[in-house]
C-alpha cells in the first residue's frame, strides 16, 4: 500500500468506530490505534479517566532539543442518519472523499499525526514526539485535563500543534492560511428571573417569570459588539480584506465586512466573530403547566469575548448590559482568553513548509472562534498552535456548514496535502540539523 492508500484506509477505520459524544466511547478507538502503532513497532498507552473514556499516549524519545506534541481528540458530535446521504459512521471513500462524522473534525487530522509520528519512529530527533489522542473534547476537555493533572510527565511538551487552524482561502491575490495562535474566552452563563405562580385565567394575580425574561432577552438580542482591531486576528482580517480586494482609502471596517459577508456568508460572519464579543442565547426553560402563571424562567448564553478580556470585564458588560432589571447570574463556563506568542521557532518552520508546498501563500496568526484543548496548555505557558493544513473547496459558509453539520466529508486530495504540509514541519523541526 503505498501512503496515500493507507492513509485513507486509516482514516476510514477511524471514522467507522463511532466516538459520538456523549457517551463517547473513545477507548474503542484508542485500542484501534494502539494496535495499529503496535504493527508499525511503536509501543503506546490508554489512559481512562473513567470506563471507555480512553485517551491515547505515545512519546518516542529524542536528544535534548525542545519537545514537540501531536495533538487530536477521538470524540465526535452526534450525528442524525436520515439527514446524511450516506451513513454518518461508513468512512465510505466515494468521488474522491472520504465521508463521515469526523472526516473534517477531526479524525483527518488523528490519521495524518499517526502517520507521521510513526514515520518518525527510526529517525534521530532534535528532541522528543509526542502523540496524543484525548477523549471528551467537544464536551469540555475532561480528556485533556485529566492528563495534565495526573500524567503530566507523560503529554507535556514544549510544543504543541493541534486543530483549530491551516485553512486556507483562495483570494484574488492567492492562498491565505490561517494559523490559530488564539482563543477568544468562553463565559457561558445562565439567567433566573423569579415571579409568583397564580391561574393562568387571572393572570393579574401571579407575576410572569416569562414576561420578565422576556425583557432581558430583547436587550441581548439588541446587544451587538464591536469590531475591535484586537490582535492576533486584526493581522489575519486585513490580510484577508486587502488580498479580497476590499481595502478602500479611509475605509470604515464595518462596511468592508459586510462587504465581505456578502461575498461569503461564512467567512464574513466568522471574521465578525474573531473580533467582537458576541452573546447568543442558547438554552430557555420556563412554566410548568399550561394554565399555571410561570414562577421561574431560566435562559443559558454562550458569550464569548476576544483576547484582552477579563471575567471581571465581562461582569462588568453585563450588569450594564442588564441595568435596571431583576435576575439572578450564575457562570457555568468560564475560560479566560489564551494567547500564544508567533515569534517562536515552531511558527517560522510551519510558515517555511506551507511556502513549500504553496509558494505564494501568506500565513497569518488568528484567533478561532470556537474553542480547544490547545486553552489548557497555554494556560500553563506552553505554545500551542491551531494547525490541520486544509485548502477550502468551495464557499467557506458551504465547507464551515460541514464542521458538527450534515454530510461531513474531507477530499483525498487535501488529507494528503494536510499529510505533506505537517510531514514537512514535523522533519524540520525534530531534525538534528534545526
Amino acid at each position: 500500500m503505498n501512503n496515500t492508500e493507507e492513509l485513507v484506509k486509516l482514516l476510514s477505520s477511524l471514522i467507522q468506530i463511532d466516538t459520538s459524544n456523549p457517551p463517547g466511547n473513545e477507548s474503542e478507538l484508542a485500542s484501534f490505534l494502539k494496535e495499529w502503532l503496535w504493527e508499525r513497532g511503536i509501543k503506546s498507552e490508554i489512559l481512562e479517566y473513567e470506563k471507555g473514556r480512553g485517551n491515547l499516549v505515545s512519546r518516542i524519545k529524542g536528544s535534548k532539543g525542545p519537545s514537540l506534541l501531536l495533538l487530536s481528540h477521538s470524540d465526535v458530535v452526534p450525528a442524525t442518519p436520515s439527514r446524511w446521504k450516506i451513513p454518518p459512521f461508513s468512512g465510505a471513500i466515494r468521488d474522491g472523499y472520504v465521508w463521515g462524522r469526523g472526516a473534517m473534525d477531526m479524525k483527518s487530522m488523528i490519521a495524518v499525526e499517526a502517520m507521521i509520528f510513526s514515520e518518525m519512529v527510526d529517525k534521530e530527533l532534535n528532541g522528543d514526539l509526542v502523540f496524543a489522542v484525548t477523549a471528551d473534547e467537544e464536551k469540555g476537555g475532561s480528556g485533556i485535563r485529566f492528563l495534565l493533572e495526573r500524567n503530566r510527565e507523560k503529554i507535556i511538551a514544549d510544543y504543541v500543534i493541534n486543530e483549530g487552524g491551516g485553512e486556507g482561502i483562495l483570494t484574488k491575490k492567492g492562498w491565505l492560511f490561517d494559523i490559530q495562535t488564539a482563543e477568544r474566552g468562553v463565559f457561558w452563563y445562565r439567567i433566573v428571573t423569579r415571579g409568583s405562580p397564580a391561574h393562568g385565567s387571572i393572570p393579574g394575580l401571579g407575576v410572569n417569570a416569562i414576561e420578565k425574561m422576556r425583557l432581558l432577552l430583547d436587550r441581548i438580542s439588541m446587544f451587538k459588539g464591536d469590531v475591535e482591531k484586537v490582535e492576533p486576528s486584526w493581522r489575519y482580517v486585513e490580510s484577508l480584506l486587502e488580498m479580497m480586494s476590499l481595502t478602500e482609502e479611509g475605509y470604515d471596517v464595518e462596511k468592508m465586512l459586510e462587504k465581505l459577508t456578502e461575498i461569503d456568508k461564512g467567512l464574513g460572519e466568522a471574521v465578525k466573530a474573531m473580533l467582537k464579543i458576541t452573546m447568543t442565547p442558547t438554552v430557555i426553560r420556563g412554566g410548568v403547566k399550561e394554565n399555571v402563571v410561570p414562577y421561574e424562567c431560566e435562559l443559558t448564553v454562550d458569550c464569548r469575548v476576544p483576547p484582552g478580556y477579563s471575567k471581571n470585564d465581562v461582569n462588568r458588560i453585563i450588569d450594564k448590559l442588564f441595568q435596571g432589571l431583576e435576575y439572578e447570574i450564575s457562570f457555568i463556563q468560564e475560560s479566560e482568553p489564551t494567547v500564544s506568542p508567533v515569534d517562536t521557532p515552531l511558527y517560522e518552520v510551519v510558515e517555511k513548509a506551507l511556502l513549500k508546498h504553496v509558494p505564494e501563500a501568506r500565513l497569518e496568526p488568528c484567533t478561532k472562534t470556537g474553542g480547544t484543548d490547545s486553552r489548557y496548555f497555554r494556560k500553563k505557558g506552553i505554545i500551542a498552535y491551531g494547525f490541520q493544513p486544509l485548502k477550502v473547496e468551495g464557499s467557506y459558509y458551504d465547507w464551515f456548514r460541514m464542521v458538527h453539520g450534515d454530510n461531513e466529508r474531507i477530499s483525498i486530495e487535501n488529507l494528503v496535502f494536510s499529510y505533506n504540509v505537517l510531514k514537512e514541519v514535523v522533519e524540520s523541526f525534530t531534525s538534528t540539523h534545526h
